[in-house]
């Protein structure tokens, strides 16, 4: 019946929206009456314009759920398709979908065995289940190794190997990103309440498709919130080994950055060499003529890139490099003001 059997509940697509999802929108002050701007907000998928003689005038009870959980805050792990929406194409006499069944003759089946035990049917069944969990796990695992490869982040997250203290498993799954396995950086939250890092899940949407990679929820970068205060606490507060070589020190997460800073600093003050074993000096530390002797090939070499590509104007070429390198320390405001005084919009150098 109608209230017993909720899964064979059927809505109208062009219809108001029910009391149970009136009441909802109500709480979440939405102003959505009309199922067909919800299912515009959620699916993405205009069906105002759609012809009742070919397009469905229905959905099911599984869309209404998912259009239901969006805008409630409890966890879900509702079934989401894995392929992407279906289009509607415009109709055609050789529509795949609504033609005219096949008038010929029945082919003869084969009658049943009844003779076939039920301990065979049984081993039958098993060894299917057995073969699609292989193979959904199989799916899953080669799914995985898609998004790795696609955030690439090996370079710029840290492993859960440099943490100090061996944690529970459960605990380190639950600070890592579920995509990439690192430590979560810059940790945001789905609407289905999975934590990934931003980088990693926001390339994966932009890719994949717009679901979250472990439940299949639909997940947009609009829906990505941060995570409460305490989990970022906790997160900020677990201590890493710093991993470079001659540095055992361990800090927080949280000062890891300014740690590793140093660690650049000291290495761009003195570049070591082998000669003498003396350390190097920086450049702007030593004279005018020193700096002139240790800039002599790079002076050639721009020289004659300038005479090459720039008409012999040494000038702008310095000047392009310099903003380059302020772009790349992210020192913009002086960047801008450098490039004003390039196009002739400021005060000369």
């Amino acid at each position: 019946s109608f209230k017993t059997d909720e899964h064979n509940r059927r809505y109208p697509v062009h219809g108001p929206v029910d009391a149970k999802t009136q009441v909802l929108l109500r709480k979440k002050e939405k102003r959505v009456t009309s199922w067909p701007d919800l299912i515009a907000r959620v699916f993405r998928i205009d069906v105002k314009a759609d012809v009742d003689a070919i397009h469905p005038t229905e959905f099911c009870h599984n869309c209404w759920t998912i259009m239901h959980r969006k805008f409630s805050s409890a966890p879900c792990e509702v079934y989401f398709p894995r392929n992407a929406t279906m289009e509607w194409h415009p109709h055609t006499p050789s529509c795949d979908i609504c033609h005219t069944v096949r008038r010929g003759l029945k082919r003869k089946r084969h009658q049943p065995n009844v003779q076939l035990s039920k301990k065979l049917k049984t081993v039958l069944d098993q060894a299917r289940q057995a073969r699609q969990r292989k193979r959904r796990a199989h799916a899953r695992i080669s799914s995985k190794e898609v998004m790795k490869k696609i955030t690439n982040c090996s370079k710029i997250h840290l492993g859960t190997n440099l943490l100090a203290v061996d944690f529970p498993a459960h605990f380190v799954k639950s600070i890592s990103c579920q995509i990439c396995e690192h430590i979560l950086a810059d940790p945001v939250e789905t609407s289905c309440k999975h934590v990934f890092c931003r980088i990693c899940i926001l390339r994966c949407l932009k890719v994949m498709g717009s679901y979250c990679p472990s439940c299949r929820y639909p997940c947009f970068p609009t829906d990505l919130e941060s995570p409460v205060k305490s989990f970022l606490s906790i997160l900020n507060s677990l201590v890493v080994k710093c991993p470079a070589k001659e540095c055992n020190e361990e800090v927080s997460l949280e000062k890891y950055n300014h740690h590793v800073s140093s660690h650049k600093e000291s290495k761009e003050t003195f570049v070591h060499i082998n000669k003498g074993g003396r350390p190097r000096q920086h450049l702007l530390s030593l004279t005018r003529r020193a700096q002139k002797h240790r800039l002599r090939e790079l002076k050639m070499q721009v020289k004659a890139f300038a005479d090459k590509e720039e008409g012999g104007d040494v000038k702008s070429v310095c000047l392009t490099l310099f903003l380059l390198a302020l772009r790349a320390r992210n020192e913009h405001r002086q960047a801008n003001e450098l490039e004003a005084i390039m196009q002739g919009r400021g005060s000369d150098l």
